[in-house]
């Protein structure tokens, strides 16, 4: 009976023991399975012109997550902190806020962001994209359809690529106001313009984008700093591809303050970086534009 005794108590305390070891290893070795079983395609980065490429990649596929890896977080977060510092992190279809996780081994660290689109961007998600079957909320309805109407009234498909620019460029300022003295957080998307006719330079910068980009014209809209007179500070702009050359155009500075109906400004229309760097400040990496556009 001793003998036997002594055979239990050897045989909890191993299980015991194996219960110990067991409760220190799971939540690594959980992360670890999670890590290995995920099956995203994470992309390798390595400074933080690949860190904005990847962002701005899946920002105008319209696709919520983005995927990278680094050999540790804090490489990461010195390249997102670059970012960051030089005003490259603009929120153009999305909500301000990124929201970031980690999973990480050694030597690596796999960073997943995810991006929650505005109602703009939820609209280019279903119209642009095709990366769901139907609008995702009634506001991006709203938008959408706002922006195909005027697509289709001032768009025809025997227009040239510098036609369609100009059409769009025109049109908003026509039509379009700033909204001086307004809440920026209402009056700075796309929605408050096509809806409204007011909005501020994000608002102009989205809509003229989103109508591009509808177009089969590739644009951007560039965050930054104007660095000359009203509206001092923050400002963002586009950038648009006119028969394969990259130009900056920025509509709100052509759309004159105080609203003057029926006059429109080719100020900042098509121009290179050597023009735009007398007013305009931004990071470098975005598209360089070498030349202003001849019309």
């Amino acid at each position: 009976m001793m003998a036997a005794g002594r055979k239990m108590r050897k045989a909890l305390s191993v299980l015991l023991s194996f219960i110990l070891i067991i409760s220190v290893l799971v939540p690594g070795c959980s992360k670890l399975m999670q890590m290995n079983s995920d099956n995203h395609d994470y992309t390798p980065i390595y400074s933080s012109q690949d860190l904005f490429n990847q962002i701005y990649n899946e920002l105008y596929r319209f696709e919520e997550d983005v995927y990278v890896e680094t050999s540790s977080y804090d490489e990461f977060m010195s390249y997102w902190n670059d970012l960051d510092h030089q005003f490259a992190l603009h929120s153009a279809f999305r909500g301000r806020d990124i929201q970031i996780s980690r999973m990480e081994k050694k030597d690596v660290c796999r960073v997943k962001m995810h991006m929650q689109f505005n109602p703009c961007g939820q609209a280019m998600q279903y119209l642009y994209a095709k990366t769901v079957k139907d609008y995702p909320s009634e506001e991006a309805r709203t938008v959408g359809e706002a922006l195909l109407a005027i697509k289709n009234e001032i768009i025809t498909d025997d227009m040239t690529e510098d036609e369609k620019v100009k059409k769009i460029h025109d049109y908003l300022i026509m039509n379009c106001a700033y909204a001086l003295d307004m809440d920026a957080y209402t009056y700075n998307d796309a929605g408050s313009l096509v809806q409204e006719g007011l909005s501020q330079c994000q608002g102009y910068s989205e809509a003229f984008t989103a109508l591009c980009l509808l177009c089969g014209i590739e644009s951007r809209v560039i965050s930054g700093n104007s660095t000359f007179g009203f509206g001092e500070g923050a400002h963002a702009w586009c950038q648009v591809k006119v028969n394969y050359i990259w130009y900056h155009i920025d509509v709100t500075w052509d759309d004159p303050i105080p609203d003057q109906p029926g006059v429109v400004r080719y100020d900042f229309y098509l121009k290179g970086d050597s023009m735009m760097r007398m007013t305009h400040q931004w990071c470098p990496y975005f598209e360089e534009c070498y030349v202003d556009y001849t019309m």
